[in-house]
């Protein structure tokens, strides 16, 4: 047998890593197209934060708010970029605005769905006044997504709270023979023995 010493035993090791990457097989990847009318087999149901931040960004870019919406629905999952278009396409057609949004939320009551409702809720309450009034739509865009980040805040902070009660019992139940085979049985067997 031979005896390694020194660096020589690093070498054999990265050789082997090396060898066992060579002959793993890599995993497929699958890009997608994400332009308009692209087929799209994935749920992905997109955070209302980014939802509204993707709309603020074509605002802001001079698009119409049915055209942002309408772009902002081609970047997300089909069940949002249905309602949006939909929204979108009866805006355009004149349909008045509670309307329009009635269209949406008829096209998500889907089961699983929930946070896309709320997002399409969140979107017709910000963008209602600039609609129908002409007033800024960013300024209210950006304070209700300050407000879902502070809702989605509060929310991950609550269940934080909640993990550490629920660590408690396996933590205790881990830790306890631990503790009693390391600490308290060699004290006791040093008091017998000696």
């Amino acid at each position: 047998m031979i005896a390694l010493t020194g660096p020589a035993w690093m070498v054999v090791a990265a050789c082997c890593a090396a060898a066992a990457v060579w002959w793993l097989p890599a995993p497929p990847v699958r890009l997608q197209d994400v332009r308009a009318g692209a087929p799209r087999d994935d749920d992905w149901e997109p955070s209302g934060t980014l939802v509204i931040a993707l709309v603020i960004a074509a605002l802001e870019q001079g698009a119409s708010i049915p055209a942002a919406l309408r772009t902002v629905g081609t970047c997300c999952g089909p069940a949002c970029a249905n309602a949006l278009a939909a929204v979108a396409g009866a805006l355009e057609r004149g349909v008045p605005w509670d309307d329009a949004w009635s269209v949406a939320s008829a096209l998500v009551d889907e089961p699983g769905t929930r946070g896309l409702a709320a997002v399409l809720h969140t979107l017709d309450d910000a963008l209602r006044s600039p609609w129908l009034d002409g007033s800024a739509a960013v300024p209210r865009l950006r304070a209700a997504a300050e407000q879902l980040d502070s809702l989605e805040r509060m929310r991950i902070e609550r269940a934080a709270s909640t993990l550490s009660v629920r660590l408690l019992l396996p933590m205790g139940l881990c830790f306890l023979p631990a503790f009693l085979c390391i600490a308290v049985v060699p004290t006791i067997m040093s008091f017998v023995q000696g």
